[in-house]
């Protein structure tokens, strides 16, 4: 069953026209939204001078023309408005990115890809467009300067939905969203989020002492045994946890209060804090094995 409504607003964003514009190319596409944004753009291409002064519509429809475009070469073939994950593959290789390189976690972020090995039409194109970017090459350069920008928190860059700043914590809280495997998934499995977890925790290490300038050579190696303990301490528990969006949020903030600022003895940390339970017991467990 076709979603006419979805259709018409998915038509508005992609080329700025009004309702009455999408219904009447869409209607005569029979609803196949790439013939009538394709359609759209034909039949305005020549209405777009390159001498021409202004910078609204006629310019960002060429934008759009180019982003289509590339989206429609990666698309899945059963459902046009998305990217499935053959089709990411492909992208992330053109892109130059290794799947498991934590670059293409922050295109899902900048993308805000609902799940692994997904992006959507409308984000893909919206997002692009935003930032005037419409081939690999300048993609793959901006993804590398966003990258940057989010792991040291500058601030560069806003959120389109919220306009709020971007950060490395929104990256981080993103990322057990975009693990879920659907909406109302409540946990995720620990093997999963260790491994991102072993993705992401070097980084918050590497970004933390290089901003407070910290003598790094033993704290480091300490700071990876707790991470390490950490891990343990969650395989080992009987019965084997999951782990809520609430433990996974918050052990970043443990991590970069307590864990960075002292690995060898966590002297803050406050067991009256409102710490997960998780957190208090692998505090516990530290204590118990004489590892503190």
């Amino acid at each position: 069953m076709v979603n006419k409504s979805a259709l018409k607003n998915q038509f508005c964003e992609l080329t700025g026209t009004s309702t009455t514009t999408a219904g009447r190319y869409l209607e005569a596409s029979k609803y196949n939204i790439d013939q009538a944004v394709d359609s759209y753009f034909t039949k305005h291409a020549s209405k777009s001078s390159p001498n021409s002064k202004s910078n609204g519509k006629s310019a960002s429809s060429n934008t759009d023309k180019h982003l289509v475009s590339l989206f429609d070469e990666y698309k899945d073939a059963n459902n046009p408005n998305v990217i499935d994950i053959d089709g990411t593959l492909k992208y992330l290789d053109d892109l130059q990115i290794d799947p498991d390189d934590v670059k293409a976690l922050t295109l899902a972020f900048l993308l805000k890809s609902p799940s692994v090995g997904v992006f959507e039409r409308d984000k893909f194109i919206s997002i692009w467009q935003h930032y005037k970017i419409h081939d690999i090459k300048s993609m793959r350069k901006f993804l590398d300067k966003f990258h940057q920008d989010v792991l040291y928190d500058k601030g560069s860059y806003t959120d389109l939905d919220t306009d709020k700043a971007v950060d490395f914590k929104q990256l981080y809280d993103y990322t057990f969203a975009f693990l879920k495997e659907s909406d109302n998934q409540k946990v995720l499995d620990i093997d999963l989020t260790i491994s991102y977890w072993k993705l992401l925790l070097p980084l918050i290490t590497t970004v933390y002492f290089t901003k407070n300038e910290t003598p790094a050579n033993g704290n480091k190696d300490k700071v990876e045994e707790r991470v390490n303990n950490w891990f343990d301490f969650l395989s080992n528990s009987n019965p084997r946890p999951v782990i809520t969006f609430d433990t996974w949020s918050m052990f970043y903030l443990f991590f970069l209060e307590v864990v960075l600022p002292d690995p060898y003895k966590l002297s803050n940390y406050d067991e009256m804090a409102a710490w997960p339970s998780k957190v208090d017991e692998y505090v516990e467990y530290l204590s118990d094995n004489s590892l503190i």
